[in-house]
């Protein structure tokens, strides 16, 4: 089992626990739904997953909440956001 430093330490070298929790959300009414999402193949642990061009499904066990897919996301329908 891998320790993931990503999700335990911010950039400020604070805990998660301290900070909150990422969460990726994804704002629907954003998505043009029109296309393959990009953010899909952009993420790295296999989280998103799309079916035809409906917004994507976010996968919270696989989720890290790193944010490399909202880079992919034009529209910004792929938001991190801390509990």
């Amino acid at each position: 089992m891998a320790f993931n430093f990503m999700r335990f330490f911010n950039q400020k070298g604070k805990n998660a626990d301290e900070q909150g929790e990422k969460t990726l959300s994804v704002r629907k009414q954003r998505c043009p739904q029109n296309h393959r999402c990009p953010s899909v193949s952009a993420c790295p642990f296999g989280a998103l997953s799309q079916v035809g061009y409906a917004a994507p499904v976010v996968d919270y066990a696989k989720c890290t909440g790193c944010g490399k897919c909202t880079r992919y996301c034009m529209p910004r329908a792929l938001v991190i956001r801390r509990q």
